[in-house]
C-alpha cells in the first residue's frame, strides 16, 4: 500500500509541483532546524571534541591500550585484538567515524563564514587539532574533497604529509588573524557562551594554534615542507592548561565526558560506569613510579588506586587485592586508579562530574618546545621548557576543579614542595630521565623529554603518547620482561618491538568509497609518514 501510495503521490507531483510542496512540508520538524549560526555550532562542536579525546572517539583509550599505560585486568579473551593486535576494520571505527561527524561542525562553520571571522579562524584551528589526529591514526586521509556533502560522497584521499602541509597553512593564517585582530573588532558573541575554551579571548586562540603548528612541525621530523617552517615565537605557546567547560553538570549527557566514561554515571555511587574493570596497569608503567626508572611515589598515590608504602616500590593491587599478575575481570566497583568521592576537590586525574574537560596540557607545550630547542626549531634553554614541563605535570594533578572553570593557580595544597621532594630523592640522583642536565647525548635528552611526556599524559592523552613512542621509539620498549616492554606476551605483530604500527580504515570506507580507500594495510610494517 505504501509503495501504491508513493507511485500515485509522485504522479500527482508532476502535474502540481507547488501543491506538493506545501503538502510534503508537512514533515519537517520545527526542532530539528537545518540552518544554525556559527555562535551556536562552535560551542557544541568544540565540546564534542573535548568527548572525542577521551569518551565518544576514545583516542585516550585507544594510545592507552597500546603504549604500555593498561592491560588487561582478566583474561585476554576480554580485550580481544586490543591484545593480539590483529586488528580488522571493525576495529577502531569510532576514531574515524566520530571524527569526521565533529569536523562537519567546523566545516558548516567554515562555510558559513568569511576569512576576516573569530568564528572561522578558531574553527579551522579546530580543524587542523583533529584533523591531526586523523593523519596520525590512518596517514592518508580524505581531506581536500571531504566535507563536502552530498556533493561528493566518494572523497579521495590525500597524502598525510600533504594533509600536514595545509593545516600549517590554515594554522598560520588563524594564528596571523587571532594574534592581530583589536579587541574592539571582537564580536560580542564570540565570548564564553560561544566560546567554552577560551571565552573569547584571541590571543589565548593564537597561541593554542601556535602550539599545535608546532606539534605539526616536530612530528613532521622535516618530512613535510611547511610554507613556514617555524612557529611564530612573538605569539607564545600555551602556557596553561586548555580547558573546555561549558558547564558540566551531574544531569545525564552532562557529565564531563573523562567522568562519565570511567568513573559514574548521574545516578551516582549506585551506578558505577564499567570500563576501568577490563583495565589494569601494567608492570612497565610502575616502573616509572615505584623506583625501578624513577621513584615518584607522590604521583603514584595521585594516580594508582591503594599506592602500598610511603617509598612506592611495592606494587599496587587492584581492588580486590589481585596482583598484576593473576587478578580476574574485577567486578563493578573496582577501580584501579585514584579519585576522590563525588563532588571532589579534583585531585587526581579525575576532576569530577562537574570539572572541566583538558583538551591540551601546558605540560604538553613546555615538552614541545623543549623538544625544539634541542632541535634548533626555536631559541631557548631545552632545561627550563624541561622543568616547566614537569613541573606542569604535578601542578595538574593538584589542581582544584569545581563547576567552573578555575584558576589555574589553585591548587588542592601545594604541589612545589612534592615536586621538589622528587627531583632531591636518592634514588633520582644522576638520573637524566628526572635530571635534564645529567643527559650527556642528544639521544638521551630527547628521551628525557619524551618519557616525561609520556608521564605528564597519563590516562588522558593515551593516543598522543602512543604518537609520540612511534615517532621516537621512546619510552623505551625492549625484550619480552613485563617490566621492560609493554608489547603484549601474545602480539601477532611481526614488528621488531612486537607492537603494531598502526589501525586499519573502517569497514564502512571499504564499503561505501571502496575506489579511494588505500586497500591491503598491514598494521604490522605500514606506517604514518612520520613515524620512526
Amino acid at each position: 500500500m505504501k509503495k501504491i501510495f508513493s507511485i500515485a503521490l509522485t504522479g500527482i507531483c508532476l502535474f502540481s509541483a507547488t501543491s506538493c510542496k506545501k503538502y510534503l512540508d508537512v514533515n519537517k520538524n520545527p526542532n530539528q532546524p537545518l540552518e544554525s549560526t556559527p555562535e551556536l555550532v562552535l560551542p557544541q562542536a568544540i565540546v564534542a571534541t573535548a568527548a572525542l579525546v577521551v569518551n565518544t572517539g576514545d583516542y585516550n583509550a585507544y594510545g592507552s591500550a597500546l603504549n604500555g599505560y593498561f592491560g588487561n585486568a582478566g583474561g585476554f579473551g576480554s580485550l580481544g585484538v586490543l591484545i593480539s593486535y590483529a586488528f580488522t576494520t571493525g576495529d577502531y571505527n569510532g576514531l574515524f567515524q566520530n571524527t569526521f561527524d565533529n569536523l562537519g561542525d567546523y566545516q558548516y562553520i567554515i562555510d558559513k563564514t568569511d576569512a576576516n571571522s573569530v568564528f572561522n579562524a578558531a574553527a579551522n584551528i579546530m580543524k587542523a587539532y583533529d584533523y591531526q589526529m586523523l593523519v596520525d591514526t590512518y596517514n592518508d586521509v580524505p581531506y581536500s574533497d571531504a566535507l563536502k556533502g552530498l556533493t561528493n560522497l566518494q572523497p579521495k584521499y590525500d597524502k598525510g604529509a600533504d594533509v600536514y602541509k595545509d593545516l600549517g597553512d590554515k594554522l598560520d593564517a588563524a594564528i596571523t588573524f587571532m594574534n592581530t585582530i583589536p579587541a574592539a573588532s571582537v564580536p560580542k558573541l564570540f565570548n564564553a557562551t560561544s566560546d567554552p575554551m577560551f571565552g573569547g579571548d584571541t590571543k589565548k586562540w593564537a597561541q593554542f594554534a601556535n602550539t599545535i603548528k608546532l606539534r605539526l612541525i616536530i612530528r613532521a621530523g622535516g618530512k613535510v615542507s611547511f610554507t613556514k617552517p617555524t612557529p611564530d615565537a612573538t605569539v607564545g605557546f600555551v602556557t596553561a592548561d586548555v580547558l573546555v567547560q561549558p558547564g558540566y553538570s551531574k544531569t545525564a549527557g552532562k557529565q564531563n565526558p573523562y567522568w562519565d566514561k570511567w568513573a559514574y554515571s548521574e545516578i551516582g555511587t549506585t551506578a558505577p560506569r564499567t570500563a576501568a574493570n577490563v583495565y589494569m596497569p601494567t608492570p612497565y608503567i610502575l616502573t616509572y613510579f615505584n623506583g625501578t626508572k624513577i621513584l615518584d611515589d607522590t604521583r603514584g598515590q595521585l594516580i594508582f588506586q591503594q599506592w602500598a608504602g610511603s617509598n612506592g616500590t611495592t606494587t599496587p593491587v587492584n581492588q580486590l587485592g589481585y596482583t598484576l599478575a593473576d587478578a580476574p575481570k574485577a567486578p563493578s566497583p573496582a577501580f584501579w586508579f585514584t579519585f576522590a568521592a563525588l563532588g571532589s576537590n579534583g585531585e587526581g586525574l579525575f576532576k569530577g562530574e562537574t570539572g572541566p574537560q583538558p583538551i591540551m596540557l601546558a605540560s604538553e607545550s613546555y615538552f614541545l618546545q623543549a623538544e625544539a630547542n634541542l632541535r634548533g626549531i626555536l631559541t631557548g634553554v631545552a632545561k627550563t621548557n624541561f622543568d616547566n614541563g614537569v613541573k606542569s605535570a604535578f601542578a595538574f594533578l593538584f589542581r582544584a576543579s569545581g563547576p567552573n572553570k578555575a584558576d589555574p593557580a589553585v591548587y588542592v595544597e601545594p604541589w612545589e614542595p612534592y615536586y621538589q621532594d622528587y627531583l632531591d630523592k636518592e634514588a633520582n640522583e644522576g638520573n637524566y630521565l628526572v635530571h635534564y642536565e645529567d643527559a650527556t647525548t642528544d639521544a638521551q635528552r630527547l628521551e628525557a623529554i619524551i618519557t616525561q611526556k609520556y608521564l605528564a599524559l597519563i590516562y588522558q592523552f593515551g593516543g598522543e603518547s602512543w604518537n609520540e613512542y612511534r615517532r621516537t621509539g621512546y619510552p623505551r620498549s625492549t625484550g619480552s620482561d613485563p617490566e621492560t616492554s609493554f608489547a603484549s606476551s601474545v602480539s601477532q605483530s611481526t614488528a621488531p618491538d612486537k607492537l603494531p604500527t598502526r589501525v586499519l580504515y573502517p569497514v564502512s570506507e571499504y564499503t561505501y568509497n571502496s575506489a579511494n580507500t588505500p586497500a591491503g594495510i598491514n598494521p604490522y610494517t605500514d606506517k604514518i609518514f612520520w613515524a620512526k
